[in-house]
């Protein structure tokens, strides 16, 4: 029997589905510890960051992206023991833990180069302290040694990667909450979280109710699943709307919902209503999210340079007033404007539209991928590390695009997603006194 022992959270404020709870309750404690560090990887740059070279210094987190994550802390400080720790992992968990009395420290495994350099430097002080250090798998749809290849032999384009899971693998079931689970709450932690979220801006009118926290990820999850789901296929390319998109993303991205639990949802709303194209695309979408982050395992470094993982040499332009002119929704496209002035003001925007300027960056000003890449992980609520950035180097050509340099034309994405021009004069107020077609057209 441990007498204390602490859970070093990340992207995974949870407590469903969790395997790093587990294999710490498994040790019989009499105390469990959740810590989440207030610095980086997750809030911060710091000594192992890759912090690409932007034409302006930006905080690591927006106002809208800051919010949900600390709802989704204050989610989990009102249920078990939380301590919120400042600065650099390696140098205040460790001392933490020795202070404290804690035994063992466990964590799930992360794939991205910075958050590996963390979590092995954490091990590193750890260790020093003789204080254990436990890494477990638990924040995908299936674990490495349920890979039907090596990693170093992923495939380079998603399809064959589908093929081969969708024949071989099966999803294991989600965990519960382990029980007992002697994790009783400071209040100290919820006030001081509760006085951060006082001095942030509410999120605006238009954004979709997003709230961070386990709770509210799976009150969503149920409602989605209940009926909105069943039309993911005909709906998924709007651009507004509560129920045309799962809205999913940022509580994934925390972990305040893991991959297993919804696709376990997903089969039993299959089961009730019957499964159809739309719930076979919402799986999909599932599949893309694990694809990217085995991918960034595979690639590593690579995942962050700006000839890609197929090492193209382009010669990306490096253009302030055209990058500033693209975050401030002032490029002249109306959609592409649209789109942009709804991700600085809700940090979120659909994936529609994610596709539409991230190809306006990087097609039609050709500016470096790694700047709207490095925005978006400063805007996006749902930023993931995977996704985000293997996303970018297929949008920029250099990834896992298997039809090469694409382009989205924004004046016909515009004419097939937003016909009436609602989403552009929604964001872009100047031009509500024009009507379709006069609205799609650039100035």
């Amino acid at each position: 029997m441990a007498a204390r022992v602490a859970v070093w959270l990340m992207y995974d404020l949870r407590l469903r589905d969790h395997p790093a709870l587990w294999a710490a309750c498994a040790q019989a404690p009499q105390q469990v510890d959740f810590v989440f560090v207030w610095g980086p990887p997750v809030v911060d740059w710091g000594r192992y960051s890759y912090k690409p070279a932007l034409p302006e210094e930006r905080p690591r987190l927006s106002p809208p992206r800051k919010r949900f994550l600390l709802e989704a802390l204050l989610d989990l400080a009102r249920r078990v023991r939380l301590t919120i720790l400042q600065g650099e992992p390696h140098e205040v968990l460790p001392a933490w833990a020795a202070q404290q009395g804690v035994s063992a420290v466990y964590a799930h495994r992360e794939w991205a180069p910075e958050e590996e350099a963390y979590q092995q430097a954490v091990a590193h002080a750890l260790q020093a302290h003789g204080i254990s250090f436990h890494r477990l798998e638990g924040n995908s749809l299936y674990t490495s040694d349920q890979l039907p290849f090596p990693i170093e032999a992923l495939p380079l384009l998603y399809t064959r990667f589908r093929q081969l899971i969708e024949r071989a693998v099966e999803v294991k079931p989600p965990l519960g909450v382990p029980a007992p689970l002697p994790s009783a709450p400071d209040p100290r932690t919820a006030a001081w979280l509760e006085a951060q979220l006082a001095q942030l801006p509410p999120l605006p009118q238009e954004s979709f109710p997003f709230v961070g926290g386990e709770e509210a990820g799976q009150a969503w999850l149920e409602e989605y699943l209940s009926g909105p789901v069943l039309t993911y296929h005909q709906t998924r390319n709007a651009f507004r709307g509560r129920t045309f998109s799962s809205h999913l993303s940022p509580w994934l991205a925390l972990g305040c919902l893991s991959p297993r639990s919804v696709y376990a949802a997903l089969r039993q709303t299959e089961k009730r209503h019957g499964s159809n194209d739309s719930t076979y695309a919402f799986f999909l979408e599932l599949l893309w999210r694990e694809y990217f982050r085995w991918l960034v395992a595979r690639w590593g470094g690579r995942t962050f340079a700006p000839s890609g993982i197929r090492g193209y040499r382009l010669p990306w332009r490096h253009d302030p007033q055209l990058y500033f002119a693209w975050i401030a929704g002032r490029t002249g496209y109306p959609l592409v404007d649209a789109a942009m002035r709804e991700l600085a003001a809700t940090g979120w925007t659909s994936n529609r539209a994610r596709q539409l300027v991230a190809s306006f960056l990087t097609k039609n000003l050709f500016l470096d991928w790694r700047w709207g890449a490095a925005y978006f992980e400063s805007q996006l609520i749902d930023y993931d590390v995977y996704s985000n950035w293997g996303n970018w180097l297929y949008q920029a050509g250099v990834g896992t695009d298997g039809r090469g340099f694409r382009w989205f034309d924004p004046v016909r994405q515009a004419k097939l997603y937003d016909p009436q021009g609602e989403f552009i004069r929604l964001w872009v107020p100047e031009l509500r006194t024009l009507s379709a077609p006069r609205v799609f057209m650039p100035e």
